[in-house]
């Protein structure tokens, strides 16, 4: 009877460990609205005021909904805390009145500054053209990450000439992941 017990435990111990988790566990199931890491794409170039950049007759806030200038941006966020920024906008050359698609691609890193889970606040920090350090303050809800720009420019136009020009004013940028 010793001998039967001495098994079954040695067994039930075996079964648990058999059982338990590992490193190469199935992580098909990871929640994306509290990993940061990933590519997010940009959705929305949100303005203080509306704008008919693309002279439709209709104006509006998103500025994504009047020039495709914005499209392709995104901000990759790698694990190891480096990141891509691919930055696509307008130019606009206001002695001209005209304008053009830029873009530009940069790399830096990142550092959670508060929060946890889904809700995090993220500095990520770039060098520009010029070898100024950028700062970008980052706030993640879910699978979405906004950066908004207080001080912006973004793409309008002049009443009278029709010519492009730039407008002062808060832009919010929208990224999905």
């Amino acid at each position: 009877m010793k001998k039967f017990r001495v098994l079954a435990c040695t067994l039930l111990v075996t079964g648990f460990g058999l059982t338990s988790c590992s490193s190469d566990d199935d992580t098909s199931g990871v929640n994306n609205e509290t990993q940061i890491e990933g590519t997010y794409n940009l959705t929305a170039v949100t303005t203080a005021e509306a704008t008919d950049f693309d002279g439709d007759g209709t104006s509006h806030s998103d500025q994504m909904q009047e020039t495709d200038c914005y499209n392709g941006s995104k901000l990759v966020l790698n694990a190891d805390n480096t990141f891509t920024f691919e930055k696509n906008g307008v130019v606009v050359d206001t002695t001209e009145g005209t304008s053009g698609c830029t873009s530009a691609t940069y790399t830096g890193t990142w550092e959670i500054l508060t929060g946890s889970g889904s809700d995090v606040i993220i500095r990520a920090t770039y060098q520009d053209n010029n070898d100024d350090d950028v700062i970008l303050n980052l706030v993640k809800t879910g699978n979405e990450i906004t950066y908004t720009n207080d001080f912006g420019t973004y793409p309008d136009r002049d009443e009278d000439t029709g010519g492009a020009i730039l407008t002062f004013g808060a832009v919010e940028y929208l990224y999905v992941k």
